[in-house]
C-alpha cells in the first residue's frame, strides 16, 4: 500500500511539474509575442504619447486635419486595439474628416495609473490630452460600449465642446446594477489572471470569432496581444470595479440638451424588447435629449463585423448636422 501511494504521489508530482512547465512556456511565448507586437506597432507610428499630468495618454491622429469634422474616438472597456481595429469603420470617412483615437490610461500605448478611474477623471484626461496635442474642437464624439458612458458625461458637462455624439452599442447607465457591476468586476479579475499566464489570447480569439477570419497573422496577433495586454493594467481593473459608481454619477448628472446624438443598437437589444425600452432605454434617452436609437443586426463588436453599415450610419448622421 505504501508503494502504491508513493508511486501515486510521484505521478501527481510529475503531472504538476509538467503543467507548470507548459504554463510557463505559454506565458513566456505570449509575453515575448506581446513585446514584439508593441515594438512593431511603435515602428509603424502608432505611439504618440501626450502628457495629462502624472501619466501620458496615446493620441493617434489620422485622416484629414483640415476636414469638415474632428472625431474623437473612445474605446470600450479593455479595448487596446482601437487604433487599428476601428479603421475599417473610419477609413471611408477619413478623406474628409480627422479622427483622433485616444487610449485611456492603461490602454494600448498609454501609461498606466493606480488612481481611481472615476468618470470625471476619465473625461478630464480626454480633454487634457486634446488640449495638450493642440486640438480645440468642436468634436464629434464616438464611443463604443463603456465609452458611450464617458462621452455621454462629456457632452453633458461640456456641451459647447461637442457638435455630435455617436454611441456604438453603448453601456446604458440605467442597466448597471449590482449584479451587472459584480459580474464585470469578476470577469476582469479572471481575465487579468489569464493574461499574466498568457492564456487570455485563446479566450479573446474565441470572443472575436469570425471577425478575425481572413485577417493577416500580424493583424490577429496585434488584436489578441493588445487587447490582452490592456487587461493587465491597473487602470482597466479600476474601470471595471467602478462601473456602478460611474453609471450612477452619469445618470444623476444628466440633463437634456439639443446636441444631436445617435445610439447604434446592435442586435436590436432595445428596439425589439418593449420591457427593456421602458425600463432602461426611455429613461436614459429622456435625460440625454435629442437621442435617436438606430437598430442594427450584429454583435457587440458590430464596428468590426459590419464596419460598412456603421460607417454609412455615421456618414448620414454628420450629413444632417
Amino acid at each position: 500500500m505504501k508503494k502504491f501511494f508513493k508511486k501515486l504521489c510521484k505521478s501527481v508530482l510529475i503531472l504538476v511539474l509538467m503543467i507548470v512547465v507548459i504554463i510557463t512556456a505559454i506565458s513566456v511565448s505570449y509575453h515575448v509575442k506581446a513585446s514584439k507586437v508593441m515594438r512593431n506597432l511603435r515602428d509603424e507610428g502608432y505611439e504618440n504619447l501626450v502628457s495629462v499630468g502624472d501619466y501620458s495618454l496615446n493620441v493617434l491622429k489620422v485622416g484629414n486635419e483640415e476636414g469638415g469634422h474632428t472625431f474623437v474616438c473612445c474605446a470600450g472597456l479593455n479595448d487596446g486595439t482601437m487604433n487599428f481595429a476601428w479603421r475599417d469603420m473610419t477609413a471611408p470617412l477619413e478623406n474628409e474628416n480627422e479622427f483622433i483615437f485616444i487610449d485611456r490610461a492603461g490602454y494600448g500605448f498609454s501609461e498606466d495609473t493606480k488612481a481611481d478611474r472615476n468618470i470625471e477623471q476619465i473625461v478630464e484626461d480626454y480633454r487634457t490630452a486634446l488640449k495638450n496635442s493642440g486640438e480645440e474642437g468642436p468634436y464629434l464624439l464616438v464611443g463604443h460600449s463603456i465609452g458611450g458612458m464617458y462621452i455621454s458625461y462629456w457632452q453633458n458637462m461640456y456641451p459647447d465642446e461637442i457638435e455630435g455624439v455617436i454611441i456604438i452599442d453603448g453601456t446604458v447607465c440605467t442597466t448597471v446594477d449590482d449584479v451587472f457591476a459584480e459580474s464585470v468586476a469578476k470577469q476582469w479579475k479572471i481575465l487579468r489572471s489569464l493574461e499574466v499566464i498568457g492564456l487570455e489570447p485563446f479566450l479573446m480569439k474565441k470572443y472575436y470569432g469570425s471577425a478575425l477570419e481572413g485577417r493577416s497573422e500580424d493583424y490577429v496577433d496585434n488584436t489578441l496581444c493588445m487587447f490582452s495586454r490592456t487587461t493587465a493594467s491597473d487602470a482597466s481593473i479600476s474601470e471595471a470595479y467602478m462601473i456602478r459608481r460611474n453609471a450612477e454619477e452619469l445618470y444623476s448628472s444628466l440633463s437634456p440638451n439639443d446636441i444631436p446624438k445617435i445610439f447604434i443598437d446592435a442586435s436590436y437589444k432595445y428596439n425589439q424588447d418593449p420591457e427593456d425600452m421602458a425600463n432602461f432605454w426611455d429613461p436614459y434617452a429622456e435625460k440625454m435629449g435629442n437621442c435617436t436609437l438606430i437598430p442594427v443586426e450584429g454583435r457587440h463588436t458590430v464596428y468590426i463585423d459590419d464596419p460598412e453599415t456603421v460607417s454609412n450610419i455615421i456618414e448620414e448622421f454628420i450629413a444632417g448636422i
